[in-house]
């Protein structure tokens, strides 16, 4: 029992030094003034300037895509690559951040290996390793399928198939303090949001989707509310946040939590989560940890059950996560919110219920109830969901990804829909600024000039012959003529 013990320690330590990258930042990434941070106009002055090259930490991170991310999400093979694929900073990213209980860089790779699975299921052309999704296998008809076209009465209406999605990248990183990131000299919200923000900028990512969970939210809402940051932010998803203080008995239960020496939570976590998915001490484990719903998962789905069977990592190696938690704790008395002001992101807040399908829930509902008070002040309208079937640290995996994957759905067809909406605007300013030269300059042809609005001459020649001197010139779109009645 015991070498069973040293050989599954062995493995862990093997998962949790393959699977990474590190980087050396500035430790002081932003200037803050001696009244706190700045906001408003006087935050401009706010950009990626060091305040000193020799304070300098280390930030532990793991960069895939969803089209090549690995089955187990963490491998015991070693990476001999230590520089990142620079293509992926091309794609649409996401960034997990942890929370404290359990914390590292291992739980948001975790997440991301949900998402990735969520992402492979939506996508009907991405092959995986349990099975090929055919597009004829996925395809959704119309809410009325018996509706009859007029020019063809007896034809049924066309099917609609799932649109492939692009692929995305996945950053998952331990935040300062947990596992292998150097903690910050003065621990705030604010250092831990430019320090990641800086890491971002390092890596070159044009946009990212912020996944926040418990007392990581604070830290999301500052990454969105940085001026020289914000407008990467597309869209934060919020799962359980804590964005107030916690009260004094919930501060000192976290401080008796510390406690304890390290092999006896590494062997708590032995016992009951090193098994496989089918072993019903497993099962029971995963519903405390996890909840119910998380039971159903990995009865369904084979590759969910390859990413439950590695939540025992979390609970080991502790003392290197000791100091992110006390850090997590001495945060609060320094939490500011002037600068959740500037939030304009998209917001959406996931609160779990340890109930099922229950939706006279108190705690949730108080829950829910903080987190829309403390949201109030934000330039962004937030969402709520509810999210049943949890557990008491984490949540069912593929319930999440698939509200987190629609939220970022949602986000981007919002985004996009403003290009579209300027675009019709534009042509309408174009249809009205036609003008038409002179048909003697030309001959018997005319020359229509359409002059843009972004201080771009574009020029299109038509020619026709002018049937009579006396009849009107024909428009030159449909566009024009509703320009001319507008």
């Amino acid at each position: 029992m015991a070498s069973g013990f040293v050989r599954w320690k062995s493995h862990v330590d093997k998962l949790l030094r393959f699977n990474h990258m590190t980087m050396t930042l500035s430790a002081e990434p932003f200037r803050i003034s001696e009244a706190g941070p700045q906001t408003g106009r006087q935050h401009e002055d706010h950009h990626f300037a060091h305040r000193s090259a020799c304070a300098t930490l280390t930030l532990q991170y793991a960069f895939d895509s969803t089209q090549s991310f690995p089955e187990p999400f963490l491998s015991d093979a070693p990476q001999f690559s230590t520089a990142f694929e620079p293509s992926l900073s091309h794609l649409p990213t996401v960034l997990f951040l942890h929370g404290s209980s359990p914390g590292g860089f291992d739980v948001a790779r975790w997440v991301a290996g949900g998402l990735a699975h969520a992402h492979k299921l939506r996508n009907p052309l991405m092959p995986s390793r349990f099975g090929t999704y055919s597009v004829y296998n996925v395809q959704e008809r119309l809410r009325q399928p018996q509706s009859r076209s007029r020019e063809h009465p007896g034809a049924s209406a066309p099917p609609r198939f799932a649109v492939p999605m692009p692929p995305l990248g996945m950053l998952s990183i331990s935040r300062p303090g947990y596992l292998e990131s150097t903690p910050l000299h003065t621990p705030t919200f604010l250092a831990q949001a430019a320090t990641v923000a800086q890491l971002v900028e390092r890596l070159r990512l044009s946009s990212v989707h912020i996944i926040a969970h418990r007392e990581a939210a604070p830290v999301a809402l500052e990454m969105a509310g940085l001026v020289g940051f914000r407008r990467r932010v597309r869209s934060i998803s919020l799962v359980d946040p804590q964005l107030a203080r916690p009260a004094l008995a919930r501060r000192l239960a976290d401080r008796m939590g510390m406690l304890g020496p390290e092999w006896a939570r590494t062997r708590a976590a032995y016992n009951a989560l090193a098994r496989t998915a089918d072993d019903a001490v497993f099962l029971q484990a995963v519903a405390e940890i996890c909840g119910p719903a998380s039971v159903g998962e990995i009865k369904d789905d084979p590759a969910l059950a390859q990413l439950y069977e590695g939540i025992g990592v979390f609970f080991s190696n502790w003392a290197a996560r000791k100091p992110g938690v006390l850090a997590d704790s001495l945060m609060w008395a320094r939490l500011d919110r002037r600068a959740w002001r500037l939030v304009s992101a998209p917001l959406q807040c996931i609160t779990t219920s340890t109930r099922d399908d229950a939706p006279a829930d108190s705690d949730a509902l108080r829950r829910e109830e903080a987190a829309r008070a403390a949201l109030v002040s934000t330039r962004s309208t937030p969402e709520f969901a509810r999210l049943y079937g949890s557990g008491r640290l984490l949540f069912p995996l593929e319930r999440l990804c698939g509200i987190c994957l629609q939220a970022m759905v949602q986000s981007n067809a919002a985004l996009q829909s403003l290009p579209r909406t300027l675009h019709a605007s534009r042509e309408i300013h174009r249809a009205l600024l036609v003008r038409r030269l002179p048909a003697s300059d030309h001959g018997d042809h005319t020359v229509e000039v359409r002059i843009a609005v972004d201080n771009q001459v574009r020029c299109a020649a038509t020619s026709h012959a002018l049937e009579s001197t006396e009849k009107a010139p024909e428009p030159w779109p449909a566009a024009a003529a509703a320009g001319k009645r507008a």
